[in-house]
């Protein structure tokens, strides 16, 4: 294959796939016809590289030289901000780590690509770095008889697909979920055992708990730590395994409260319930319903939720919009520009962007643009992590 057929192949994938990948969207909040990133092509530490494709299409060629178009230098510089707006989200340098979305990666992926596995009665589904909902019980929240019941029809799911030959299938899995949301959810809120989470220094305990590793092997986006029960919405880290994480809080809360209480054995159910999050709907469904459970279990001014404000969550949530951030990568000053060449409809721009030195909450960078491996744009520039309002509407970047 020739260069030019090279060329062409590279332009037909990217007009498919350009101005729509999950990365990119979930990395900053620009979206046609101020979005000049397509895709990410590269990361490291302090260092990304993106790609973008100019077409012949945009609105701006309409009145910038017609008949020759040529790109607005400014809006080469502005892929270069929006690139490096993405190196301060990917470096994890937002200071909260329960605010937020995962990214698009993290939910629900290919069936080859998520592990099936058992600790319980249950099967349990495990995929590196997913993103989870899990909820996990004191031993004594649901009656013993009720309980036996429960298990026994989701054991019968279970070995009816097993007898077949075959995994659960997805009105399976759903019938699996309907029986813990729908009973076991109304179970609990009942309140039935001691409810020893009502004891605030139990509560406590579990909090800590939940919040100790966070942002080092896993990134809480929301929890709900309730008289005798506990909900939680987090992001595993790659190399974390969810059994993991769950034995890590289960164990050493069930040695404290015991302790703290002056009693012994068993302190949570063995069985542990937990869903990967399927994708971005399913994830705000499942964050409101953590921050709201509280109220809808009527628990007035509990305080062992999650410090996100649950009003900003909902209203965000409601009207179908990302949640806002308290701090967001703004471009605050360009120190240089340097322009080495133009770029026209056609060009396949690589964007590298180097973070040099940090200040505080700002960060200095260099951005170079290329086309055909020849430098087109040098651009030095300084990023900060701005405090932002929660009704306040802020671009990752101004270009």
């Amino acid at each position: 294959m020739n260069q030019d057929n090279r060329r062409d192949a590279e332009t037909q994938r990217l007009a498919g796939s350009a101005r729509g990948d999950p990365e990119v969207l979930d990395a900053i909040p620009h979206r046609e016809p101020f979005l000049f990133v397509d895709r990410v092509v590269e990361r490291a530490e302090g260092r990304i590289v993106t790609e973008r494709l100019v077409r012949a299409d945009e609105p701006h060629f309409a009145g910038h030289y017609p008949g020759s178009p040529l790109m607005p230098g400014v809006l080469i510089c502005e892929a270069c901000f929006q690139t490096g707006a993405m190196l301060l989200g990917s470096a994890g340098l937002r200071p909260a780590n329960d605010e937020g979305v995962p990214p698009s990666s993290s939910f629900l992926a290919a069936r080859e690509e998520v592990r099936e596995s058992s600790r319980g009665y249950l099967p349990h589904w495990d995929q590196a770095g997913a993103t989870y909902f899990v909820t996990f019980r004191l031993a004594d929240s649901i009656p013993d008889e009720v309980r036996k019941r429960i298990e026994l029809e989701r054991w019968d799911i279970v070995r009816t697909a097993e007898q077949a030959g075959r995994t659960l299938s997805a009105n399976e899995q759903e019938r699996l979920e309907a029986l813990y949301s729908e009973r076991v959810d109304e179970l609990l809120n009942a309140g039935h055992g001691a409810c020893h989470l009502k004891d605030d220094r139990c509560a406590e305990v579990v909090a800590d708990a939940l919040k100790h590793f966070n942002g080092e092997r896993y990134t809480l986006y929301a929890w709900a730590v309730m008289p005798n029960h506990v909900h939680v919405v987090f992001r595993a880290a790659p190399d974390q395994e969810l059994s993991g994480i769950l034995q890590s809080w289960k164990s050493f809360t069930a040695k404290e409260c015991n302790r703290i209480l002056g009693r012994s054995g068993e302190f949570w159910q063995r069985e542990t319930f937990d869903r990967i999050v399927r994708d971005r709907e399913d994830f705000d469904r499942r964050v409101r319903y953590t921050l709201e459970k509280p109220n809808v279990a009527g628990l007035v001014d509990w305080k062992w939720v999650s410090e996100r404000a649950v009003a900003d969550q909902r209203s965000a949530t409601d009207a179908g919009r990302r949640p806002a951030l308290l701090r967001k990568p703004v471009l605050t000053r360009i120190l240089e520009a340097k322009f080495r060449g133009m770029v026209v409809p056609g060009d396949l721009m690589l964007i590298e962007v180097v973070q040099e030195e940090k200040m505080g909450d700002a960060y200095v960078m260099n951005g170079k643009v290329s086309v055909a491996g020849k430098n087109v744009l040098r651009v030095k520039f300084i990023v900060a992590m701005v405090e932002l309002g929660a009704q306040r509407a802020a671009p990752a970047s101004n270009g």
